[in-house]
């Protein structure tokens, strides 16, 4: 007869004494006897002190409550006690045990099995402390619902967001505090899809909430559906961002860039301009460029023949403003300039040339690196026609200026060496500087010893007009001609006497003929 294999036999009391996890007995009165070796090791207290120790006595308060205690019954421990505990060691500080109860009614006691679990616990509780913190802190807002519980947890965020407290809404429907009234049935359906699984978890949902205050917020909701331990959904797990100012914002860069198209496609002018590839290389000649419609539409081109680089754009520039453009465009990037303006002309598919204002705007990093730079182009043709047009007739004016100076100024040799000059009308610093030139130069080439300033067709003299008269007559006779005034008018006379205006040495005649006589006379002697 074969014998079985024996193991080592192993004394119970050594495998007691040595085992790893807290054996003991509990009386009646929750009293501690017969711990073995591993209490001591754990607690810190020896055996002697442990041995009929009131267990609630050494206990975590907040544990002591049987009805706070973590306790469940064990199927796989065949209807043993399992909860965990805080327990007081010799040092006064307190470890997680994890006990395994099992209750003999017929000798009143019970048989435990211990084990610490601080390191787990710890774990748990500083995990448990760190979402707490999250959830206080997170911008976004989380929430938990319950089927039949309504809200079970409100973060912080949920309360900046939506302006409830905590409080005011546990146990409350989400859906009532946050939908609107028309949308609530819609809401109410797609949490049924998502316990369900008919919407994936976590799939992104942007939708329109009220607050507390009444103002519309527009959230992005990623929900998830919470399951119990049997697998049963018990709830919905609801994350939501506060994206208000995002679809704002993007509310507007869609309507602005609706309205730079519109703009754009309605503009006579044109725009280029391209984001560079290489920061460090701005004008890369080999640089794509968007061309707007604006600028095909000037210069006559579709958008296939349009320019798509830096090099083909600046073949559509008049080969005498390529290089002034050339230089323009590299001063605005060497010395990042905002903007730079300036003026050429473009080819059109017609083979003529229109004139165009171009202004280069550029957005610059902090660096100093080109982040875009844009093109303006306007048709500045007809403009530059009326330029053009202005400066013909402004010579036109000059022209004809010249010609009624001359009349205005004329000098008459009425005898030899006797020049007159006739004075019509209002006598101007301006008048009066171009009739002092005529009459000194005509004096000098002329070598006339005497200068007749006739006065018969000026209305009115004043003081500034009379001192200008005075002002040629003796700038004429410093080179060698004596002036004679005639015919002064009573009333000017009358108001050169009013005036108190000194006429010096100057002679003065009533009319002409007697001015003529005169100076004949005077020169026969």
């Amino acid at each position: 007869m074969e014998t079985q294999a024996q193991g080592p036999r192993i004394d119970p009391r050594e495998f007691f004494e040595k085992a790893p996890a807290l054996f003991c007995v509990l009386d009646s009165d929750n009293r501690i006897y017969q711990p073995n070796g591993a209490w001591e090791r754990v607690t810190g207290f020896s055996l002697e002190a442990l041995e009929g120790m009131r267990l609630e006595d050494r206990l975590h308060p907040e544990d002591r409550d049987p009805t706070r205690r973590t306790s469940r019954i064990s199927v796989e421990a065949q209807g043993a006690i399992v909860q965990e505990t805080r327990f007081r060691c010799a040092d006064d500080t307190y470890k997680w045990l994890e006990w395994t109860m099992r209750v003999v009614f017929e000798r009143g006691l019970v048989f435990c099995c211990a084990r610490s679990i601080e390191q787990p616990r710890r774990a748990t509780v500083t995990a448990a402390r760190r979402l707490e913190a999250y959830l206080r802190r997170a911008p976004v807002a989380m929430i938990e619902t319950e089927v039949g519980r309504g809200v079970v947890e409100w973060s912080s965020g949920a309360e900046r967001i939506f302006g409830y407290t905590r409080t005011e809404v546990l146990g409350r429907r989400l859906v009532d505090l946050i939908v609107a009234e028309p949308q609530r049935e819609t809401v109410v359906d797609a949490g049924f899809a998502i316990r369900e699984g008919r919407i994936p978890s976590g799939r992104a949902v942007a939708t329109e909430n009220i607050t507390k205050d009444g103002r519309t917020v527009v959230c992005e909701w990623h929900n998830a559906p919470l399951a119990d331990e049997e697998g049963r959904v018990r709830g919905v797990l609801s994350i939501a961002l506060d994206r208000t100012e995002i679809e704002r914002e993007r509310a507007r860069a869609e309507e602005s860039l609706a309205r730079f198209e519109l703009l754009m496609r309605g503009s006579k002018n044109g725009l280029w301009d391209y984001v560079p590839q290489d920061p460090k290389n701005p004008g890369d000649p080999t640089q794509p460029i968007y061309v707007s419609d604006g600028l095909t539409r000037l210069l006559g081109i579709t958008a296939e023949a349009a320019p798509k680089t830096l090099r083909e754009w600046t073949a559509f520039v008049h080969p005498e403003d390529r290089e002034r453009a050339r230089l323009f465009f590299a001063e605005h990037l060497a010395s990042r300039k905002e903007e730079t303006s300036f003026e050429s002309r473009l080819l059109r598919v017609d083979g003529s040339y229109l004139w165009v204002s171009s202004t280069f705007q550029s957005l610059w990093s902090e660096s100093g690196e080109l982040l875009r730079l844009a093109a303006a182009i306007v048709d500045i043709t007809e403009r530059k026609g009326a330029e053009a047009d202005l400066r013909d007739k402004l010579a036109v004016i000059e022209r004809q200026a010249a010609s009624i100076r001359e009349l205005s100024t004329p000098i008459l040799e009425v005898q030899e060496g006797v020049l007159c000059l006739p004075v019509v009308g209002v006598v101007d610093s301006g008048r009066a500087a171009e009739m002092m030139d005529a009459a000194l130069g005509s004096v000098v080439e002329l070598q006339a010893r005497f200068l007749i300033l006739d006065l018969t067709g000026v209305p009115v003299l004043d003081t500034g007009t009379a001192d200008r008269l005075l002002a040629i007559a003796r700038a004429a006779s410093l080179v060698g001609a004596k002036t004679v005034i005639t015919g002064l008018r009573p009333a000017v006379a009358q108001t050169v006497v009013t005036l108190g205006v000194g006429m010096g040495d100057v002679k003065t005649l009533r009319n002409l003929k007697d001015g003529l006589r005169y100076c004949l006379r005077e020169a026969s002697r």
